[in-house]
Formats: structure tokens, C-alpha cells, sequence
């Protein structure tokens, strides 16, 4: 039995955590002067195009590899969904 701790799954849930957890931090740490943002804005917004350059891969590796990522793809999805409704929760 193979208990490898280093699964495609599991290294795609590690990135989302890790890397909100740090936007999270940053934002915290380093306040926001007149109209610049942020650390933690600033991560949020490069957020977007990491997340779908990371989804793509997933995607590309889905469709013409051997492997199934049928479970990274719904991860993406549901970190997206989740932080949508996080972000639209707290705006209000």
C-alpha cells in the first residue's frame, strides 16, 4: 500500500492554503498607505492569474496525460467558489 503524502491532491490543497494564509498574513502585517495597496491585496490580486495558469496545467495534464486530475480540477473549483463567497460575504 502506497501512503504517499505527496499527491497531486494533496500539493494543490497545500498551494491554496499556503498561499491564502500568506495574502492573509501580509495583509495584516503591512497596512495600506493613501492609495497604494497592501501586501495582502496585492497577493489576492496576482491570486487570479496564478490560480488559472495553475488550473491549466491541470487541464492540459487531464486531457493529454495518463493520469487522472479529475480531483485537482475540482479542488481549483472549489477554492474559487469558496473565495468568491468569502470576499462577497465580507465586502458587504
Amino acid at each position: 500500500m502506497n501512503l504517499n503524502k505527496f499527491t497531486k491532491e494533496n500539493i494543490a490543497i497545500a498551494f491554496y492554503t499556503i498561499y491564502i494564509l500568506i495574502a492573509g498574513v501580509c495583509y495584516e502585517l503591512f497596512p495600506t498607505h493613501g492609495n497604494t495597496p497592501n501586501g495582502g491585496v496585492l497577493l489576492l490580486y496576482l491570486f487570479v492569474p496564478i490560480s488559472i495558469i495553475y488550473f491549466m496545467v491541470h487541464l492540459v495534464k487531464q486531457l493529454y496525460g495518463n493520469q487522472s486530475y479529475a480531483k485537482c480540477l475540482l479542488i481549483h473549483g472549489v477554492v474559487w467558489i469558496s473565495v468568491v463567497v468569502i470576499l462577497s460575504t465580507f465586502s458587504k
